[in-house]
């Protein structure tokens, strides 16, 4: 379920737009952002051992690129997001102070399609469906030996958004999905809080916490991923 999935579902935001298109004007925004989580790891590749790691990201990042985007028109929206992460650590392992080694280097991308069901002057609540990409390379060093592997997969997701406005610069939301169901990962979930706050017309700053979860088992790989913290963005308005 990747590209039939990633087709199917490009098929119906195409087709949600033009309808929409004919209802109205799009509007669009950008959100580049920075995000610090808690970074916990669990992974256990081909021979070697269970390696198990938490810390801040920012002691394990090397690089990493962060946006957001959204389209909307009328009652329909579609959604999207880009992450690329360059993750290492030493975290210890066993008896008399020896230590193992994990790297990830990888994209995590998701594209939904959300429907507004409820709607007045200061509140809106919608319903999305849509899929997550992970595309992963991973690797662990247990004294000498060193295990790698590459995985990719695509999971469905659902899920609901609910956003109101309490002044007319400030703007509360909630988001929640789950995903998976063993079609790609066992089973992923994700929940934020956030509040934004309008700078300038077009330019809005927004802050929040983030809790993103997936478990994925495949083969001999077993890869357990939690990333929770806050985060801070601005987004552009056009």
């Amino acid at each position: 379920m990747t590209k039939a999935c990633y087709s199917g579902l490009l098929a119906a935001a195409v087709a949600f737009s033009a309808h929409a298109a004919r209802a109205g004007e799009w509007e669009y925004v950008v959100a580049p952002y920075v995000w610090g989580p808690e970074f916990e790891t669990s992974l256990n590749i081909g021979p070697n051992p269970p390696v198990n790691g938490s810390t801040s990201i920012f002691d394990i990042l090397n690089s990493a690129f962060l946006i957001a985007g959204e389209a909307r028109n009328g009652r329909w929206s579609v959604d999207g997001e880009f992450n690329y992460l360059n993750l290492g650590d030493d975290v210890p392992f066993g008896q008399a102070g020896r230590s193992a080694n994990w790297e990830l280097d990888g994209t995590m991308a998701s594209l939904a399609v959300g429907y507004t069901l409820s709607e007045n002057a200061q509140a809106r609540l919608e319903a999305f469906a849509g899929v997550r990409h992970w595309d992963l390379d991973l690797s662990t060093t247990v004294r000498t030996f060193t295990a790698s592997t590459s995985r990719s997969w695509t999971d469905p997701l659902i899920g609901a958004r609910y956003s109101r406005a309490v002044s007319d610069r400030w703007t509360l939301a909630a988001m929640g999905n789950i995903g998976g169901f063993g079609v790609g990962s066992e089973f992923q979930w994700e929940a934020l809080v956030q509040a934004s706050w309008a700078w300038t017309d077009g330019i809005d700053v927004a802050a929040g916490y983030r809790h993103l979860d997936v478990e994925f088992d495949a083969g001999r790989d077993v890869i357990d991923l939690t990333l929770t913290g806050p985060y801070v963005a601005l987004a552009f308005n056009f």
